[in-house]
């Protein structure tokens, strides 16, 4: 089906060397409503691409500098869902059959009619939507299945464990409650997973990261002609979710209509999309979660009271990190762990950085003590065990060890070895070389291949060649 959204919605970059047809196909799409946003080469096309998200690359073959294929090649590497057209006034059998190999969408030949470019553009747009909608799907099933598991032995995760397997032998609504980053979705996922509707998708909100109107659009959908755009049907998340649960995170940030929405879905399992004359059924399991107190809430007239009850059928506190410090050896070595796999790296942790690991009070909770190991890990690649040293400031602060005072600032400290001083690196330029090793481990490994290499460090491309230029390794 062809992309039935307006103009306006679709996003198109033209990179093109030829300043006439780029200026008149600029301006002709422009006027028709597509927003068009244009570069001169390559090299300047992948950075607004950096920037900036397009639906639909056109890219001339024939250009100074990268050619369109070898930038085609690039974008696959790197965007594999980036829908591009080639554009040329050179065309050949054996260039459209490349270029299609490589994985351009469509090969238009200049000079290109209007109409036949509009209508691949909006079948490209269309094409990317279905792509990026798939890919989201294998990502949710296998964060579903995934490597993310609750870690711990203390008293509060046993407990923790028996209320989700208490939770997932029923389908009453469960309310979790608990601070931001310790874990409230991996107890939403560990009860949906356990239970007799594992085989259908956990479908995920986050009520504190959408807009009014566009929270209600995702909820319970729309019909088409609903509102100025609407140009066609969609459903919402609660038909989405349909035999399966819903997870919907910050809770207590919904609006008064959309409280009393969602409590209409509890009761009686129906909803009314936007637009829509009757009201559709929907067989969802309310699975809700918040950090903010919702007994307050309801005092102060921010939540529904009866809103409130019917979620609270099956309530569970996650503790915070500091309420279970004794997981925190099992939590650090579960995330060394992971760090390694990815990376085929190995990294050992010392009992100072440890010491200090228990002490500090994680007000980031369990997401804090993950970047917390991924950054240490990497400081101490070369090294092989994480010291004091390799902690970030905020951390390592809390405790700081009583024989080693820290030097005045812009001052040189000496470290005495048989009489004579050597002076101490600079923790930035021990950071700096740490990095450069580690990139350059990575970049060897993957034999240079920038896509693969920023994939691994967890860093978008443009980073990567910033960092790459700031540490000399270009």
């Amino acid at each position: 089906m062809i992309d039935e959204r307006l103009p306006e919605d679709i996003r198109v970059l033209l990179i093109d060397d030829e300043e006439v047809f780029t200026e008149m196909t600029a301006k002709t799409l422009s006027r028709k409503g597509f927003k068009i946003d244009t570069a001169s080469c390559a090299e300047e096309g992948l950075k607004k691409l950096d920037s900036y998200f397009f639906d639909v690359v056109l890219l001339d073959v024939r250009m100074p500098g990268m050619n369109g294929i070898q930038m085609l090649k690039e974008l696959n590497e790197e965007r594999p869902t980036q829908q591009v057209v080639m554009v040329t006034g050179h065309a050949s059998v054996s260039t459209a059959i490349e270029a299609m190999k490589v994985g351009a969408y469509d090969f238009l030949t200049k000079p290109v009619k209007l109409d036949d470019l509009m209508h691949t553009i909006r079948r490209a747009a269309e094409h990317g939507q279905m792509e990026r909608r798939n890919l989201a799907l294998e990502k949710e099933l296998q964060r579903t299945k995934g490597s993310a598991k609750i870690v711990g032995e203390s008293s509060g995760i046993k407990k923790m464990f028996e209320f989700i397997e208490k939770a997932a032998m029923s389908d009453l609504p469960v309310l979790i409650t608990g601070e931001s980053g310790s874990g409230k979705e991996l107890v939403a996922r560990g009860i949906h997973n356990r239970s007799r509707r594992a085989s259908h998708t956990l479908v995920v909100v986050d009520g504190s990261t959408l807009h009014e109107q566009l929270l209600v659009s995702e909820l319970f959908g729309h019909e088409k002609g609903a509102f100025t755009g609407a140009l066609k049907k969609k459903a919402g998340l609660f038909e989405v979710a349909d035999r399966s649960s819903i997870f919907m995170d910050e809770i207590g940030e919904l609006s008064g209509p959309n409280q009393t929405a969602l409590l209409r879905v509890i009761e009686y399992g129906t909803f009314r999309p936007v637009g829509a004359v009757k009201e559709t059924h929907t067989n969802v399991r309310i699975i809700a979660a918040t950090n903010k107190n919702l007994e307050k809430a309801v005092a102060d007239k921010e939540f529904r009271q009866d809103l409130y009850f019917r979620l609270k059928a099956l309530t569970f506190h996650v503790p915070s990190l500091r309420e279970r410090r004794t997981d925190i050896p099992l939590l650090a070595k579960y995330f060394l762990d992971q760090w390694e796999l990815s990376l085929k790296a190995q990294v050992k942790i010392s009992k100072d950085a440890m010491d200090i690991l228990m002490s500090y009070n994680w007000p980031g909770n369990i997401r804090e003590l993950r970047h917390t190991m991924e950054l240490a890990a990497l400081y101490a690649l070369e090294e092989g065990i994480i010291r004091p040293q390799h902690l970030p400031d905020e951390v390592r602060k809390k405790k700081e060890p009583e024989t080693d005072p820290a030097p005045a600032p812009n001052a040189s400290a000496t470290l005495p070895q048989g009489g004579e001083g050597k002076t101490l690196e600079k923790l930035e330029d021990f950071r700096d070389r740490c990095e450069r090793n580690y990139i350059q481990k990575v970049m060897k490994q993957f034999d240079g291949n920038k896509s693969q290499v920023s994939k691994a460090l967890g860093i978008s491309r443009a980073l990567l060649y910033k960092k790459l230029n700031v540490l000399g390794l270009k």
